[in-house]
């Protein structure tokens, strides 16, 4: 798990501008910073799809963007993931102290568990004879939040990995995500990596996502070397 700097920039709002030393140290400190208090722990399972219901359960897919992301997949894995509760506490302590810290520690923190995640999809490409879907959260396009409870219900993160969805579909500790992927019917790629994240060969999340005036949505690399 790491803090990559790219990403790192492009949360805070950057558009190509150049970093001077003082502002490399902050990126710096906060990025250690994360990586020191988190303590990543994760849970997956597998299901088959009948239709867009899970199957031996009683939850189905909504919205056209997650069918349209999962068309063609006999089956899928949800996935939660967290940092624990350290970066929370961490967080409340800066942001007592200082606004700019807390900014930083809060976005790298967004970061790394962002690439704990695609971690976590590699290993799982890596063990799987045929090709997976960029996962895929709830609030992306139409795939409505609530499903987020669900997912944790059947995942039981409050005991695996302490991970719980409070009434206002929020989870706790925050830096934390639940999110599904397709397993397709497609040969695997013969690099575990290719397709996980944008700008890859293949559609990201960004690219599965209708929600074009996301702040945070990511272009291809491309565009952005356009810019």
């Amino acid at each position: 798990m790491q803090v990559d700097r790219e990403e790192f920039l492009r949360y805070l709002g950057w558009k190509g501008q150049e970093t001077d030393d003082t502002v490399s140290e902050k990126l710096d400190r906060a990025a250690e910073r994360a990586l020191e208090l988190s303590r990543p722990r994760s849970v997956v399972r597998r299901f088959g799809l009948d239709g867009m219901r899970l199957e031996g359960t009683d939850f189905f897919f909504e919205g056209e963007d997650i069918r349209k992301h999962l068309s063609g997949c006999g089956a899928v894995f949800l996935l939660a993931a967290t940092l624990g509760a350290q970066p929370e506490r961490e967080l409340m302590r800066l942001s007592e102290k200082s606004a700019c810290e807390a900014l930083l520690f809060d976005t790298a923190c967004s970061c790394a568990v962002e690439c704990y995640c695609d971690e976590i999809c590699e290993d799982l490409q890596r063990d799987c004879p045929t090709a997976l879907t960029a996962r895929f959260s709830c609030g992306y396009g139409d795939f409505p939040l609530g499903a987020q409870r669900e997912i944790c219900r059947l995942l039981r993160t409050d005991t695996q990995i302490g991970l719980c969805c409070d009434e206002s579909l929020l989870l706790t500790p925050r830096k934390s995500v639940t999110a599904v992927v397709g397993i397709t019917a497609r040969p695997a790629p013969a690099n575990a990596r290719e397709g996980r994240g944008c700008g890859k060969k293949s559609h990201s999340q960004c690219g599965g996502c209708g929600k074009t005036d996301c702040a945070f949505r990511r272009e291809p690399r491309g565009k952005e070397s356009d810019r």
